[in-house]
């Protein structure tokens, strides 16, 4: 994660929860907004990422206190997990709205080349990982199914949606938006996998490409 304070404020970790919903922050975006600050020792995007490597390793407490970010701040992230353990169990995102999805796909959303997303998802509509896919133009030469559809065979994954993004800015799909889509949703029937969607993202927001078989 960049410095907090080097990102666009539409950008930054609050801003989006506020915006968006906290469902599309990452686990480190999390934190941050929590511990709101970091040390003399380290700064706010380092601790995030410690504590979430040690979160997801499941060694929290002893290793906390050993990354001397402070007992405020060790107390504020215990508290925080055992809160969510209580409330939720554990960490799911169900993709329901465009909205949502504009979220999720920040990190393109200003990019200067085109770039694709996949969101997987299992049979209950639950994003199982996040993938960037392909970086450059959809050219359909470069960009294969195989490119999109290689992690189904070690994941439990019935359905996709695809997200990619024009720098332009304009939300129209072109010839070769319509042609990919056609593509992956025939490769994904061959395959057992639904195209749920595939949207355009930018600075003006989200359109879900649209097309007649």
């Amino acid at each position: 994660m960049r410095k907090i304070k080097s990102l666009p404020l539409d950008l930054r970790p609050r801003e989006r929860l506020l915006k968006y919903g906290p469902e599309v922050l990452n686990l480190e975006e999390l934190l941050a907004v929590i511990l709101i600050t970091g040390n003399k020792i380290l700064s706010l995007s380092q601790i995030s990422n410690k504590v979430s490597f040690l979160i997801k390793k499941h060694n929290l407490k002893d290793e906390l206190l050993k990354l001397k970010i402070g007992q405020s701040k060790t107390a504020q992230i215990l508290a925080t997990v055992e809160l969510g353990k209580r409330l939720f169990g554990q960490d799911i995102i169900t993709l329901n709205s465009d909205k949502q999805i504009l979220g999720l796909s920040y990190e393109i959303i200003n990019q200067q080349k085109e770039s694709i997303l996949c969101f997987y998802l299992n049979g209950r509509g639950e994003i199982i990982q996040k993938e960037l896919v392909a970086v450059g133009s959809l050219n359909q030469a470069n960009i294969l199914p195989k490119d999109i559809f290689n992690l189904i065979k070690n994941l439990p994954i019935t359905s996709i949606v695809l997200v990619h993004n024009h720098p332009s800015g304009n939300l129209k799909p072109s010839k070769e938006d319509l042609f990919f889509t056609k593509r992956i949703k025939l490769a994904g029937d061959i395959l057992g996998i639904k195209l749920l969607g595939h949207y355009i993202v930018s600075h003006k927001g989200c359109r879900k490409i649209t097309f007649s078989c």
